[in-house]
């Protein structure tokens, strides 16, 4: 490790510049204090930036118009960003920091992001560009900015420092462990972010994507499958939300358990969502749905859903993230095992399945009631679905099942 103690006590990183490099380089050394007394913490800085100066090194030697390119270009982005702010990084590039509630915002604001870009500085652009549904935007931005812990700067976007955020993960508790598909999704956020950068000439276009080919630690959990809630449990639920005052979180509670409808389509739900069938009332679930199969099905609103809840003023506000969140803290007081993650508000879906299973509803309108692809190809293919009539009886049998509240 190239580490210098300066006469201060403060570490310093180094590194020579091989003689051949120097004329297209343009210097001899690089060197960057660690800001730091304590060694080990110097060497966890110095790490990603003496794998940078590698990194423009080995881009000098093997492609000496690519470094030129790269040095003007970052040369043009300091210059149009204006001077540093007193944290180091250009007061237009920390846009996205301000934008953070003050909590989040202190995981970032204690990093030294000295002359160089931010990791989500093109962020916001990034999300508008690629993506249109409100809850795939704030999945995209979650993760840049939970990758930007292990990698601030887009001068450290490297392959060490992306695996360093699955290593991370996988010395979690198992309990708070998260699944190798959600990392899979998290890094490929990471992967589209960075080749968009590079169409854009935002980062060098040699730069091998370090979240492409990632090695998978095999200790990361496998999805666990979320457990049914009980009657018994959803009632307790329902009941902490009213005393609460969250009207709204006891009207997706409530729409969920007649329905099975999963939380985002919960929240789609307004007026215009509400059709009258053969003399039926019915839910039309929105078109951009999470399956093909989900997409603008019709669900019968029951009668007792329907003194639950004012259709005429129905407007769920597209709040369904929110709601879910303040769920997952109800949940923790109500239930005995509340912490646990298997049960959430995808929970309740779960109880409508399983009750209907035991009621013996037909699989195939089961299916079709909470929007599931069907299990053979003769009604998958060839079947146009069901009736009214027996989505009606599904959610009658869901009544039934429901008498105390």
């Amino acid at each position: 490790m190239n580490l210098t103690c300066l006469k201060s006590g403060i570490w310093q990183a180094e590194l020579r510049v091989p003689k051949d490099v120097r004329p297209v380089m343009g210097r001899t050394r690089f060197a960057k204090s660690m800001g730091t007394r304590d060694k080990r913490e110097a060497v966890m800085k110095a790490v990603p930036i003496l794998e940078q100066w590698q990194s423009d090194i080995d881009l000098a030697r093997s492609d000496r118009e690519a470094f030129v390119a790269k040095q003007i270009l970052t040369k043009a982005h300091e210059d149009s960003v204006g001077k540093p702010s007193a944290t180091g990084a250009s007061q237009g590039h920390l846009e996205w920091l301000e934008d953070l509630p003050p909590s989040k915002a202190l995981l970032y604001e204690a990093i030294e992001w000295g002359s160089d870009i931010p990791l989500p500085a093109y962020m916001s652009a990034f999300i508008k560009s690629h993506y249109t549904k409100p809850g795939t935007q704030a999945e995209a931005r979650r993760y840049i900015l939970e990758a930007t812990i292990f990698m601030p700067t887009l001068p450290s976007l490297t392959r060490l420092n992306a695996q360093r955020w699955l290593t991370e993960e996988e010395s979690k508790d198992l309990s708070v462990r998260r699944a190798l598909k959600t990392m899979q999704k998290a890094t490929g956020y990471l992967a589209e972010y960075i080749s968009w950068l590079q169409y854009r000439n935002l980062v060098c276009q040699s730069l091998t994507n370090p979240f492409r080919g990632l090695h998978y630690p095999k200790a990361l959990a496998r999805s666990k499958q979320y457990e049914p809630l009980s009657y018994d449990e959803i009632c307790l639920l329902r009941t902490a939300a009213e005393s609460r005052g969250d009207e709204l979180m006891v009207a997706y509670i409530d729409i969920a358990r007649f329905t099975g409808m999963r939380l985002s389509e919960i929240g789609a739900l307004n007026t215009d969502s509400i059709e009258l069938i053969d003399g039926i009332a019915c839910f039309r679930v929105k078109s951009d749905a999470k399956t093909a199969a989900s997409a603008n099905r019709l669900i019968p609103i029951s009668k007792k859903l329907q003194s639950l809840v004012d259709l005429e003023h129905l407007d769920m506000k597209n709040l369904g993230t929110a709601v879910g969140k303040r769920f997952g803290r109800v949940k923790k007081h109500v239930l005995v095992d509340g912490e646990d993650r298997s049960k959430c508000f995808h929970s309740i879906r779960k109880f409508v399945v399983t009750t209907l299973e035991q009621a013996g509803i037909p699989e195939g309108v089961a299916a079709d009631l909470v929007g599931h692809e069907k299990p053979n190809i003769t009604y998958n293919v060839y079947s146009g679905g069901s009736s009214i009539e027996q989505l009606s009886h599904a959610v009658e049998v869901l009544e039934r099942r429901q008498q105390v509240i």
